[in-house]
């Protein structure tokens, strides 16, 4: 046992509520369409409406972003395949800062042809809605699988049903919405505030698709 190690301070204080006011900044998962930009537009319109929300390739560039700015968040999903791997890779710099659960949008296996695919595009994470005697073709999202099936690169998706709208999909199946946790990763010197700051109505915030070329 380390019991002679000093408690981060963060954890000493306890479970404080926390102002997002500071928040200006909210990277997630894309592209546009996914659970996470969902859950980003609803979490910002409750704690930081100043804030933009950035979409990126993958959860580990949007790490990235977050751990480059110290006005922003992640915003992450408990799904996510290697979330463990963000955490303690960013363990210095990054905390825990708060979790919600919300629905996502409705699941789907799409097809491109109305027909039962041979080929499904997936994301990880929900790549056991695919029947197991169909073939798999990982992508980074599920907003990325409905695009991928559109493309042809694949004849069927596990997608949300937005996304498979979006590309005017046929639905075979719909595996409705799932309870889903959502985390907040921001920086360890945030400051607890003594209240939270939530607010009775969402609004969209400005978001767009950040480019890792850019700077912030």
């Amino acid at each position: 046992m380390d019991a002679h190690l000093e408690t981060p301070e963060y954890l000493a204080k306890g479970t404080a509520p926390l102002s997002f006011d500071w928040v200006r900044q909210v990277h997630t998962l894309g592209p546009t369409g996914t659970n996470c930009e969902r859950a980003a537009l609803r979490w910002a319109a409750r704690h930081c409406k100043n804030a933009e929300v950035f979409l990126h390739a993958t959860m580990e560039l949007a790490a990235e972003a977050v751990a480059k700015c110290r006005k922003s968040v992640l915003l992450s999903v408990v799904a996510y395949p290697h979330l463990h791997s963000i955490i303690y890779e960013h363990i210095g710099e990054l905390k825990l800062m708060d979790v919600f659960i919300m629905n996502t949008d409705n699941m789907v296996l799409a097809s491109s042809t109305g027909e039962t695919p041979k080929v499904c595009a997936t994301h990880p994470a929900p790549e056991k809605l695919i029947p197991a005697s169909i073939e798999r073709k990982f992508v980074t999202s599920n907003a990325q699988a409905a695009a991928v099936c559109a493309r042809g690169e694949a004849d069927g998706c596990i997608t949300t049903l937005c996304a498979a709208n979006e590309f005017s999909l046929t639905i075979l199946r719909k595996h409705g919405p799932v309870p889903m946790g959502f985390t907040i990763h921001g920086p360890l010197q945030a400051t607890p505030a003594s209240h939270p700051s939530f607010t009775s109505e969402f609004q969209n915030p400005n978001r767009r698709e950040f480019h890792d070329t850019e700077s912030l």
